[in-house]
């Protein structure tokens, strides 16, 4: 019977639409008709009407939204996609964009391609009328995400600096009793251009594990912006790249277990364009998810770095950390963590022992019309034998800093994102002592 209506209705738009006689059903009422066709499971008979208002007029982008859906539901997703995209071309308002975007990532998601399907979402994010739409997309986008296999992050950010080659605070240094002047040890001015990639596999995925592949990919480059750079020192000298393959596991034993994870990387670590090191991680993770959105994690990490440059650099580290977060009363949210670390191996130089502490608040309300966050760390590294004197090299190390997310000024989900920061570090060796005072400067996904 419906077929035989829509039928009848597309008959009644084609004759009206070239004239011939009086339209029995205006395309208005036609669209209306498709829509409560589609939501009522007759999707070919919606389907069927909207064929001949896309026939009538190939911008009208609501009736190629409607076609879209229904095309979908008939599980012709190509037609879907194609139809979707025609709308998104032909959409001049927020909503019919917002709409036709939605249908593109239904229609891709239909046909397995995940990861095209939420870059639509975030195309329908971006460009929604209103927030209870912007935040359908969102939930959508999140949907999608756990059912993609593929995931792809990608981080970029340019950190200006008046220190960026690490230089000490003062550049004499005492050995045997003599003081000696390292002229190219200053502070020098510019900036550290930083991306990470990281694009990981999931596979053989149940309700309670999955296995997974990833490849990391961590690059820096400095540039001086310092008219007076010290003679034999070259942006090129602090260039640092690191590639890591890994393979991994992530499981739970039960409703009220911890989500654990067990890895094993390799990779390689470059320095100023030349190979400086091999390694290889095993680590293992498990978090707890508490009650009233609180988190306590812990990992274990154990690898081996084989060094190119001296075989005396080459040996193992140990790492165990911890991670607590919690809401407070007013609404931010509190985190703080410890960390402690060993690395062996036959040079003085690296051999020591590690303890870091870290608090972090996120303030409930915006900060200058921005999420804000405050964090404060310190370090402390105790070497095991003398080097540059009597006594064994003791490191102190303070980090301040002040983050800012610009939530309203986001880009298909990306918000620009502004941290400040001051870095000092006391030592017993003066050449170690360092000021440092950056600005970084990225993007932080919302969603």
């Amino acid at each position: 019977m419906m077929q035989k209506l829509a039928l009848a209705a597309a008959l009644s738009l084609t004759v009206g639409g070239h004239g011939a006689a009086q339209s029995t059903l205006e395309p208005e009422a036609a669209r209306l008709t498709a829509a409560q066709l589609l939501s009522r499971g007759h999707a070919q008979a919606a389907a069927q009407i909207t064929d001949v208002l896309v026939l009538r007029d190939p911008k009208d982008s609501t009736s190629l939204i409607l076609n879209a859906h229904a095309r979908r539901r008939l599980g012709d997703n190509t037609r879907a996609r194609q139809a979707a995209r025609q709308g998104w071309q032909a959409a001049d308002r927020p909503v019919e964009r917002y709409g036709a975007a939605m249908a593109m990532a239904q229609a891709l998601s239909s046909d397995g391609a995940k990861t095209r399907a939420q870059f639509w979402l975030r195309r329908a994010a971006h460009v929604a009328p209103d927030a209870r739409t912007r935040a359908r997309a969102i939930r959508d986008y999140r949907y999608v995400s756990t059912t993609n296999p593929w995931s792809v992050n990608l981080s970029f950010s340019i950190d200006p600096s008046d220190n960026v080659n690490g230089a000490p605070s003062d550049n004499t240094f005492v050995l045997g009793g003599l003081i000696f002047t390292n002229p190219a040890a200053v502070p020098i001015s510019g900036f550290v251009l930083r991306q990470d990639t990281a694009l990981r596999y999931n596979f053989g995925s149940t309700q309670t594990e999955r296995n997974f592949v990833a490849l990391n990919w961590t690059e820096s480059h400095t540039v001086f912006t310092d008219d007076d750079v010290p003679t034999g020192v070259s942006a090129s000298d602090f260039a640092f790249r690191r590639v890591q393959a890994q393979i991994g596991r992530d499981f739970t034993t039960g409703p009220e277990a911890p989500r654990q994870t067990l890895s094993l990387s390799f990779g390689r670590l470059w320095s100023a364009n030349d190979p400086l090191a091999d390694e290889v991680k095993l680590d293992w993770r498990q978090t707890y998810l508490r009650p009233q959105q609180r988190l306590f994690s812990w990992n274990a990490e154990f690898g081996y770095s084989h060094r190119k440059d001296s075989d005396l650099r080459s040996g193992v580290t140990a790492t165990l950390g911890s991670y607590w977060a919690r809401p407070t009363k007013s609404g931010g949210r509190l985190s703080w963590n410890a960390q402690i670390g060993r690395t062996d191996t036959d040079s003085a130089a690296l051999t020591h022992t590690a303890l870091s502490l870290g608090v972090q608040y996120t303030f409930s309300k915006p900060v200058l019309g921005a999420t804000a966050q405050i964090a404060l760390s310190t370090q402390a590294k105790q070497y095991d034998d003398p080097l540059y004197g009597p006594e064994p090299r003791a490191d102190l190390g303070a980090v301040v800093s002040t983050s800012l997310v610009f939530t309203d000024f986001d880009t298909y989900g990306f918000a620009p994102k502004l941290t400040l920061e001051a870095r000092k570090t006391n030592s017993n060796v003066t050449r170690f002592e360092t000021e440092n005072f950056g600005l970084n400067m990225g993007f932080q996904s919302l969603f």
